[in-house]
């Protein structure tokens, strides 16, 4: 088991950093939430400003799961706001960049709120789904969800389900060991995780019911990530998310979604694009 404190802990200082990629958080290889956390704390780092406001990912390749060397500059810095550029390689080969805004705390403008939580069973009437994999004696295939309590809204037992699921990927998740972190940036890495990770699965549940139990011919890793954080609520250890996936053609795969806290308050949204390929053969 990861813990997204310990695993996205940096070394260095001055615009020049240093990280391991941990294979607790891996899927396809590193998971690209895990991925945009570890540059939004390097962002974090090079910035004297408290609050991220959004962080914007390309990734380049995928990282082995060993130390990784982050590059950090300000692009543009004002009164109110940082624009902070993240370079990460790993010996010598480009892995992913990002672009970060930091914004002052507090800051005064437009208020309003049109996103209210979806009408759903809270986190603690729904089973995890680890126990639902339990039940039919299925082992999860990936280390990442090690990481996580997570309740899916829709579930099927029988897999490949019978039929198309609802679109959406509505989930509770908890993060394990530790459910919330005081550092605000870390904190953040949350919503990144959760709001990448879940579009591959709304996408997936529309297309399984045609694939045999033991043929996926796709998998999609992430081209970009753009996540807009709006508000935050530390004390919350629970997040719901609802990910959609509207669109997949000709090879690409979109998905949108939002986060929010357990009382119900709109923390982030998300969209990101996916590039579909065949899974490697065993």
């Amino acid at each position: 088991m990861g813990d997204l404190d310990l695993d996205t802990r940096l070394t260095g200082g001055d615009g020049a950093y240093g990280a391991v990629l941990s294979e607790d958080w891996g899927i396809w290889g590193p998971n690209g939430g895990y991925v945009g956390a570890l540059l939004l704390r390097a962002a974090g780092a090079h910035t004297e400003l408290l609050r991220p406001a959004s962080i914007a990912v390309t990734f380049l390749a995928r990282g082995d799961y060993a130390p990784v060397q982050l590059a950090t500059r300000t692009l543009r810095r004002t009164r109110r706001a940082e624009a902070v550029a993240v370079s990460m390689t790993q010996d010598g080969r480009p892995v992913a960049e990002a672009l970060a805004w930091f914004v002052l705390d507090d800051l005064p403008g437009l208020d309003h709120d049109l996103a209210p939580l979806p009408d759903v069973p809270p986190a603690g009437d729904l089973p995890t789904d680890a126990e639902r994999l339990q039940a039919v004696g299925v082992e999860q295939s990936f280390r990442f969800f090690d990481n996580l309590d997570q309740h899916s809204v829709h579930w099927s037992d029988q897999w490949p389900p019978a039929a198309a699921l609802p679109p959406p990927s509505d989930t509770w998740c908890r993060f394990k060991p530790t459910a919330r972190f005081d550092d605000p940036v870390v904190d953040a890495g949350r919503l990144v995780i959760v709001l990448d990770t879940m579009g591959w699965p709304a996408a997936h549940h529309h297309h399984a019911w045609r694939w045999p139990a033991d043929t996926q011919p796709w998998v999609a890793p992430s081209l970009d990530l753009h996540v807009r954080f709006h508000r935050f609520v530390p004390a919350s250890e629970w997040l719901f998310s609802r990910v959609e996936a509207p669109v997949a053609t000709h090879g690409l795969l979109s998905s949108e979604g939002r986060a929010w806290s357990e009382d119900g308050t709109l923390l982030a949204s998300a969209a990101s694009q996916m590039l579909c390929t065949p899974v490697p053969p065993a």
